[in-house]
């Protein structure tokens, strides 16, 4: 992987995801507030306790993810905030100023009017800076874009200059007042929209509008190199619905062969990492266990943390890679190269991942044996600065909670299937 392009203002990082090396995203820091979304979006899991032992996470996990789901993120709820952004910021009277205090009051509207409703930001934190945390979105989906060809001016002052800004023009209807940004101007309209139909209906909803949706869909469609949210676009749109998929591999891409391929290839790494990890718990378990009956302190004790509860979750995990792996075990030959892995990960990441399935298909399928454990623990040495399985002072900073264990779906089940489903259902 290059190194990142350092500019003034910001930084861009350019990583190379998939399967080809002319699959790209990148992330633009303007400020600490979005400088704390890239590091929480890279830092945490959606299973478990946010921890990535082998540190293959933010290398491999994230970028597929990414590259199948580009502008998403574990931390969304509802595919509405991603309007409810451009509508705050076209509020009448809308300042970076009293930014806060307007998502505060917006929050706690929305949390009132949908009691009934998961996902509701408010509801848990009324000052939540959904605006920033959204942004993502509102970028890589186009709702904004760089008058200047710069992705930098791509901001939130920026946006919300130009939403805030009445046209001046001169005599032949050219705009006099100049933005480094615009705004779609169906965004506008829908913005506009939003706030009429609160003096008309009252409290806001969660739940998309059909034009939102139909607006949506649209931009998805349009996203560069087709990736399968692309292809579950299409789908949505001729009324096919997707949500139901438990794993992104599961949904119906139709003939988009791009988007299958991206899928299979993302199952089979799903599925190779997940060995590692179910290996690691098992190891990580085996030592907690022999501390536990030497008597020894530890954070699952202090935690009232039952160790055969922890067990029992492990097992039941490693029941399901079972089943999975009978089934897939015959995908998992190409990936026994290192080469097959690049660009994902270092040279040393790519060289234990390929290792990894090469165990696997050569029918080293014990998970809790001495190799597997030995071999979790030393990717976990040299590539984690506080290795529990080889320092037993890190060790009992374990809450007993099985780390990672869970089968990476790549934000499926934690933002992509929600927005899908919002998708499928528009309210209005």
């Amino acid at each position: 992987m290059p190194p990142p392009a350092v500019h003034a203002g910001g930084f861009v990082v350019e990583i190379y995801v998939g399967m080809s090396a002319a699959s790209r995203w990148e992330w633009l820091d303007f400020d600490d507030a979005e400088s704390k979304q890239v590091r929480d979006f890279l830092s945490q899991d959606a299973e478990g306790e946010g921890i990535d032992p082998l540190r293959i996470g933010a290398s491999v996990r994230d970028r597929i993810a990414e590259q199948l789901f580009p502008g998403t993120s574990t931390q969304y709820t509802r595919l509405r905030y991603v309007f409810l952004v451009p509508a705050l910021l076209r509020k009448q009277g809308a300042t970076i100023g009293n930014l806060k205090q307007s998502q505060t009051a917006l929050n706690e509207a929305l949390d009132k009017a949908n009691l009934d409703e998961t996902g509701v930001i408010g509801r848990r934190t009324r000052g939540r800076d959904f605006v920033h945390l959204y942004w993502t979105a509102v970028r890589t989906w186009k709702l904004l874009t760089p008058v200047t060809a710069d992705l930098r001016d791509v901001t939130v002052p920026n946006g919300l200059a130009a939403l805030q800004s009445k046209t001046v023009a001169d005599e032949e209807g050219n705009p006099l007042l100049e933005h480094r940004v615009q705004w779609n101007p169906t965004v506008v309209r829908l913005a506009d929209q939003f706030w009429a139909d609160q003096k008309t209906k009252g409290w806001p909803s969660v739940h998309c509008r059909k034009a939102e949706v139909n607006f949506i869909l649209c931009q998805w469609l349009d996203l560069s190199n087709k990736p399968p949210l692309a292809a579950i676009a299409f789908q949505l749109r001729n009324g096919c619905p997707q949500s139901g998929a438990e794993y992104p591999w599961d949904v119906d891409v139709g003939g988009a062969t791009a988007a299958r391929d991206q899928l299979d290839h993302a199952k089979a790494v799903s599925l190779i990492c997940w060995s590692a990890q179910l290996a690691y718990n098992f190891a990580l378990l085996k030592e907690a266990k022999r501390m536990d009956a030497n008597g020894v302190a530890a954070t699952w004790k202090l935690r009232s943390r039952d160790l055969a509860t922890t067990e029992e979750q492990i097992e039941i995990a490693f029941d399901k890679w079972q089943a999975a792996f009978a089934l897939e075990k015959s995908t998992l030959g190409p990936w026994t190269s290192p080469s097959y892995w690049e660009p994902l990960g270092s040279p040393v990441s790519r060289s234990f991942l390929a290792s990894t399935a090469k165990l696997l298909a050569t029918g080293k399928t014990d998970l809790k044996s001495g190799l597997w454990s030995a071999w979790v623990k030393e990717r976990e040495k040299v590539n984690n600065p506080a290795p529990k399985l080889s320092n037993p002072n890190h060790l009992v900073t374990w809450s007993g909670t099985p780390e990672m264990a869970q089968r990476w779906d790549f934000r499926w089940k934690a933002s992509v299937r929600r927005f899908v489903k919002d998708a499928e259902n528009p309210h209005g």
